[in-house]
């Protein structure tokens, strides 16, 4: 589909959900992801808890009010990569306070607070490497089939519950699985199913009424077999999140969805990412970049409430980027009221963020910033998943993998065209939008775009 016929459907709208909005509507990442200012030279990824962020996130909180956003899932509360052998020291007295400030900041807000948690992967190195038997062929994985192991995992939960949090989203799978013999009897989705599930049990028993959610990491949700073991882990936990959506892509190629038929049997909320999700960038500038995906998350969402899913873990984005600030604005307004359609929730959303009282001028600003998403989108048609713009785990600024990665060479040189179309559009509206350094900010980030369009193609 080329850009104009793009832009002429996208007021196409998916048959009306039910009324009921999303009962688990959460926003996640890095407890830097949100942050206004990049950091450039700090190791990802940065747990860094400072006045600036914490204005970051008491902004947040305003807008997740307003946005009827429900749950936070934050990433690094207490450590960036790998707990310390002796677990009261993984949190200084200073940061504890800090912690503890941000979580009352969001629960005057009404919001709830999840703690992000590693089931036996992920945070688990240094005491991998004093307990070497525990290692059994993935070096940053603890055995599941080990008794100490599990003995590691509860101490791990007793220390984050230590915390005014509540609830954790698990994942299981983050650095892979344990491969030995006696782990390998189990599938990949049974396998991540059993973590869960133990992880589950000792939360509800000894911390009743918290929250649990499990990104499905490593399970194989286009699987028919992993049905059983996903609905067994259904009745222990509140939300199931297919990350990647492969449960839907499976099912657009073999008739009715599996998706919709694994929603019908889980004992829980079940849902995705939210579609495609930029990446939030540690170390560049915030104006580097301009990737709006409102179409694409917009429909996402809409198809995924239709089959029943009602749960969403949508990632951070940097909301000082006009790309990712509208994008969230109408994921989030979707999220709390599918029935309205995301094309309505565009058209409030840029009312209430660039001023435009003019009816004609809003269609005008919304084809520009679709015709914008279109450029990039239609070279990953149908993708859910996380785009990383830079590369992920570095200490530096890193080059536009989102660019080179993602794009070959002729889809590099359709993607700079259609951006200097945008540009145009945008340039025309600007005397017309009210809320002009929002504007300029877009009108710099294309340009820094197509900067990195050319600095690639030479």
């Amino acid at each position: 589909m080329n850009r104009r016929s793009f832009i002429a459907t996208a007021a196409a709208a998916l048959p009306a959900p039910a009324a009921e909005p999303f009962r688990y509507r959460g926003y996640l990442g890095w407890i830097t992801d949100l942050a206004t200012e990049p950091e450039p030279h700090a190791a990802w990824p940065s747990i860094r808890l400072d006045t600036g962020l914490a204005r970051d996130y008491h902004r947040t909180f305003t807008l997740m009010r307003e946005w009827k956003l429900q749950d936070l899932c934050i990433w690094g509360l207490q450590i960036s990569r790998s707990w310390p052998l002796r677990l009261e020291d993984a949190v200084t007295p200073d940061r504890a306070r800090r912690v503890d400030k941000l979580i009352a900041d969001a629960h005057s807000h009404g919001l709830r607070v999840l703690s992000g948690l590693g089931i036996y992967s992920w945070g688990f190195d240094e005491i991998l490497k004093a307990n070497p038997r525990l290692m059994k062929g993935n070096r940053s994985t603890m055995c599941g089939s080990e008794d100490e192991s599990w003995q590691w995992m509860r101490k791990v939960i007793d220390y984050v519950f230590r915390f005014p949090i509540d609830g954790v989203s698990m994942q299981s799978a983050d650095q892979g699985r344990c491969p030995c013999e006696k782990c390998a009897r189990y599938g990949e989705t049974e396998y991540h199913a059993r973590l869960n599930i133990r992880c589950a049990e000792y939360i509800r028993a000894r911390y009743p009424g918290k929250t649990i959610g499990v990104s499905g990491w490593g399970m194989r949700f286009a699987d028919p077999a992993s049905l059983p073991h996903l609905t067994a882990l259904s009745r222990h936990i509140d939300y199931l999140i297919d990350v990647r959506d492969t449960s839907s892509q499976s099912g657009r190629q073999s008739g009715p969805t599996l998706r919709r038929r694994l929603i019908a049997g889980l004992k829980c909320a079940f849902g995705t990412l939210g579609g495609p999700q930029v990446e939030p960038p540690q170390h560049w500038p915030r104006d580097r970049w301009f990737l709006p995906t409102i179409r694409s998350v917009g429909e996402h969402l809409q198809a995924l409430h239709s089959d029943g899913g009602r749960a969403c873990e949508w990632f951070y984005h940097i909301l000082a980027n006009p790309g990712d600030e509208l994008s969230t604005w109408v994921a989030a307004r979707t999220l709390a009221d599918p029935a309205a359609g995301w094309r309505r929730h565009l058209d409030y959303s840029l009312a209430r963020l660039y001023k435009v009282k003019s009816k004609p001028v809003r269609e005008a600003l919304a084809e520009a910033f679709l015709a914008a998403e279109q450029a990039y989108v239609q070279h990953i048609p149908g993708f859910c998943g996380t785009i990383s713009l830079e590369p992920l785990v570095s200490s530096e600024p890193g080059p536009p993998v989102y660019l080179t990665k993602r794009l070959n060479a002729a889809q590099r040189a359709s993607y700079e065209r259609d951006l200097t179309a945008v540009r145009a559009q945008f340039e025309k509206l600007a005397p017309e939008v009210p809320e002009r350094p929002r504007m300029q900010f877009a009108l710099r980030a294309l340009d820094n775009v197509r900067a990195d369009l050319r600095a690639v193609r030479e």
